[in-house]
């Protein structure tokens, strides 16, 4: 046999093991419930907040929640 064809082959078997590696992980992260990282299972699909009225902080050059006075 020649060479070119054991390179093939060998090529060939690496792509269908990846595949098969690539399918059964897919396929576990899809039965498996989705957890965010930081353990909060409703914040990933939860609905931004209304944060009321903001103001600029100038020393953290970010919007802010405009405090209680």
């Amino acid at each position: 046999m020649p060479p070119q064809l054991l390179v093939l082959a060998a090529i060939g078997v690496g792509l269908y093991a990846g595949f098969r590696f690539a399918a059964r992980a897919a396929d576990k992260l899809r039965s498996s419930p989705a957890q965010p990282a930081g353990g909060h299972a409703d914040a990933a699909t939860a609905e931004p907040r209304d944060l009321g009225r903001l103001e600029w902080d100038d020393g953290a050059q970010v919007y802010r929640p405009r405090q209680a006075h």
